[in-house]
């Protein structure tokens, strides 16, 4: 008579009756219960409208070269850069609160296989964040295309070739900052160390490349970074110095999965 043979973890979730779906039920109701997760979330819907409305209502003020714009979705969604930083910290925060708190014991001993865990964050933060920042991005942009073509300035519709693939993209691409927040909070282990980490990838290389890196082959790097990645998708009239649409995404998309990759890895192989 042939045996088959479970090893402990999942026995002791077969015995559990642990689901897929009892661990995402799980995850949301933490992301929900912490009032700081809203708040987060609120405020990077505030900044991005805020400071879309806000270049919107004073395109041009400063400058004669406003009627010569190429991209007035642009400008209307020039907050996604800030508030890519705060969905960020929402990420981090997901995972590495329960580090802090020493809760991601009782979390691994309840889900022993422990992948699920983090795929569960993962989604229950995507969730959160996608339809959220999606809508964020049409109100922004209506909101201050009405404002640029009140003031006489060129302005976009929804219906233009290449807005609406900038909307969802603008979403989409907080939505993976997010999940490079989960990621890093769950390799890290520490929240002032993935968020400094999340800062530094995001936004002070960039910055740093252009002014370090030798002219003839700066931007052969630079358009590689996950901020210019995402640029390439996001801008209706994306500048020469990006990669194309397509590429751009696979590139961005890279920079998502291959810390996701490192964190399930080592989620998989430390103690809690």
């Amino acid at each position: 008579m042939s045996t088959v043979t479970v090893d402990a973890p999942a026995r002791s979730e077969v015995r559990s009756g642990l689901t897929f779906g009892g661990v995402l039920h799980s995850e949301w109701i933490k992301l929900r219960s912490v009032r700081s997760s809203g708040l987060t979330l609120l405020a990077a819907a505030l900044m991005m409208i805020v400071t879309g409305l806000i270049f919107a209502a004073t395109f041009g003020s400063d400058s004669d070269g406003a009627n010569g714009v190429t991209d007035p979705t642009g400008v209307t969604l020039t907050g996604a850069m800030f508030a890519q930083l705060v969905v960020g910290v929402l990420g981090v925060l997901t995972v590495s609160s329960e580090y802090s708190t020493g809760m991601i014991r009782s979390t691994l001993t309840g889900v022993p296989s422990r992948l699920p865990v983090l795929a569960g964050k993962v989604a229950v933060v995507v969730g959160a964040v996608f339809p959220v920042m999606l809508a964020t991005a049409f109100a922004v942009f209506l909101g201050g295309q009405a404002l640029m073509s009140g003031n006489g300035h060129p302005s976009a519709a929804v219906g233009d070739p290449g807005v609406l693939a900038a909307l969802v993209g603008s979403a989409a691409t907080m939505s993976g900052v997010a999940v490079i927040g989960v990621a890093l909070g769950s390799v890290l282990r520490n929240t002032a160390g993935a968020i400094s980490t999340l800062v530094a990838v995001m936004f002070l290389v960039p910055g740093l490349g252009s002014l370090v890196l030798p002219a003839s082959w700066r931007d052969d790097v630079l358009r590689f970074l996950p901020s210019n990645a995402s640029d390439a998708f996001v801008s209706v009239a994306p500048g020469p110095n990006l990669l194309g649409a397509p590429a751009g995404a696979a590139v961005f998309a890279v920079w998502v999965v291959v810390p996701l990759v490192v964190a399930a890895v080592l989620l998989r192989r430390r103690d809690a």
